[in-house]
């Protein structure tokens, strides 16, 4: 299987997307840490985009139409807390950090590879 620029292109851009709306859901939990009654929300993305990367490799025809960031809240029944918060700012933090470098290295590789386009095209 050989993914093309423009693939390639399509899969980092869906997974930045995917990043950026965790990076969202993320920020408004810790923005709610102490609203009352409050449930921390999650994004998942992950398993629909390798999904249609693992269609590709057997039909050739690349389909990230259905991948799209899901949004669920947490309903976390076993309150720690005396508000009925179920936000763990210390693990938000954490999942801050993560995502936050997962988003840097796909913008790290899309750059690179923009780079590598346009190098090729200056020497042609």
């Amino acid at each position: 299987m050989q993914i093309n620029m423009f693939n390639f292109t399509n899969i980092i851009g869906t997974a930045l997307q995917g990043t950026t709306a965790r990076g969202q859901v993320i920020n408004n939990n810790i923005a709610n840490v102490d609203t009352p009654g409050f449930k921390r929300s999650v994004v998942t993305f992950e398993d629909s985009l390798a999904a249609a990367v693992n269609d590709f490799r057997n039909t050739r025809q690349l389909d990230l139409t259905r991948v799209r960031p899901s949004v669920f809240t947490e309903f976390d029944h076993l309150n720690y807390r005396w508000d009925e918060n179920n936000v763990d700012i210390e693990l938000e933090m954490v999942q801050l950090f993560d995502n936050n470098m997962r988003f840097n290295v796909l913008s790290s590789g899309i750059m690179n590879h923009y780079r590598i386009i346009n190098t090729v095209i200056q020497n042609i």
